[in-house]
């Protein structure tokens, strides 16, 4: 496509996106949240209590968000959730639309992460999986990376978005299902014998239904690996309502090691390994910096943002950048020095358990 055509695409896609947001924002943002919670939708505690309030900091859509936490188990919610119109609007462009090729580019470099979730699961299991089933696969560049260590293994990927056909097109799984894993779970009832959630839990309505559909989908003596923000985090505490790991809106449930390990016990399984290093990417530290530049210094226009981009906002932006750019040495040195040497703080937790059989 030359360039004429792709800036004429990309003014329209703006244009378009920028009618869509308007109409939206004039009814305002409040509308989106549902009613507040006054029990705990883990547990069923009563004693809960606030834990942050935050905005949107990866697109800075307008809205805030509040976090309670269970004074009982501990499980960290958004409360008030959003509706699914609320969950259209905010993630809306961030895996797709505007986004879609910067979103694609990210999911595509991450193969040592890839390579170092597949290798929990190879150092346990020496008769290597037969099915597996990566849940919030995307557009499936997990089990492309995995196959490189399980090259016998049949992968199949399920996911909401549209990506997962994307990555059974280029060959990256066998199968690909399009949909929520509770809603397909009795079709797909012990067909596998490795099922990977990366990321996945905290996205859902109701994590607990996501984990009595695994146990169903797979095999008598099956495996599951799950990858998770850890609320209990040291960098939770110290970032506060800037802490990454809470990405709001899109994280609506917090699961806590504990309560995790705990559920999954209850539906028949038994905890091989619990991964805390392994699991931590030092980049805490640096997407605080990278979203305080990007809040005084947006880089491109959005349609969201009320009006055409503020005159000189180029010159701003290469401003702002030269004034983070001698803060990003000690961001680094605080993501990968002090917060996991020093303060033992990993912002994820990884979890292997294996189905006992019937």
């Amino acid at each position: 496509m030359s360039g004429s055509i792709a800036n004429a695409t990309t003014t329209a896609a703006l244009d378009a996106a920028r009618d869509y947001y308007s109409h939206e924002l004039a009814q305002g943002v409040d509308r989106f949240l549902l009613e507040v919670r006054t029990t705990c939708p883990w547990c069923g505690g009563e004693r809960l209590k606030h834990r942050t309030t935050t905005r949107d900091l990866r697109q800075f859509k307008p809205g805030r968000f509040r976090l309670d936490e269970c004074r009982s188990c501990g499980h960290v919610f958004q409360n008030p959730a959003l509706s699914d119109e609320g969950l259209g609007f905010y993630y809306r462009d961030t895996y797709d639309g505007l986004n879609a090729e910067r979103a694609e580019a990210n999911l595509g470099s991450m193969g040592e992460i890839y390579r170092n979730r597949a290798s929990t699961v190879f150092d346990h299991r020496p008769d290597k999986p037969r099915r597996w089933l990566d849940v919030g696969t995307a557009s499936a560049h997990f089990p492309a990376a995995a196959a490189q260590l399980f090259p016998g293994t049949v992968f199949d990927g399920l996911d909401m978005s549209e990506g997962v056909l994307s990555g059974h097109r280029a060959g990256r799984i066998a199968t690909a299902y399009q949909g929520q894993l509770p809603e397909l779970a009795p079709q797909l009832k012990g067909q596998y014998d490795q099922v990977s959630m990366f990321h996945y839990l905290e996205h859902t309505r109701d994590p607990l239904a996501d984990l009595d559909a695994v146990a169903t989908v797979l095999a008598d003596d099956g495996w599951v690996l799950i990858e998770q923000p850890d609320p209990q985090a040291r960098s939770a505490r110290l970032f506060g309502s800037w802490w990454a790991g809470w990405n709001q809106p899109e994280h609506l449930h917090m699961v806590t090691l504990p309560n995790l390990t705990k559920a999954l016990e209850e539906r028949g399984f038994e905890v091989v390994e619990v991964v805390h290093r392994e699991a931590h990417i030092p980049l805490e530290a640096f997407i605080v910096l990278a979203t305080v530049l990007n809040r005084i210094a947006p880089g491109e226009e959005v349609p969201w943002r009320d009006g055409r981009p503020p005159r000189f906002a180029r010159a701003r932006r290469l401003v702002g950048k030269a004034i983070a750019a001698p803060f990003v040495p000690l961001a680094r040195f605080v993501d990968k020095v002090v917060l996991p040497r020093m303060l033992r703080s990993y912002h994820a937790y990884r979890v292997l358990a294996r189905k006992k059989p019937a």
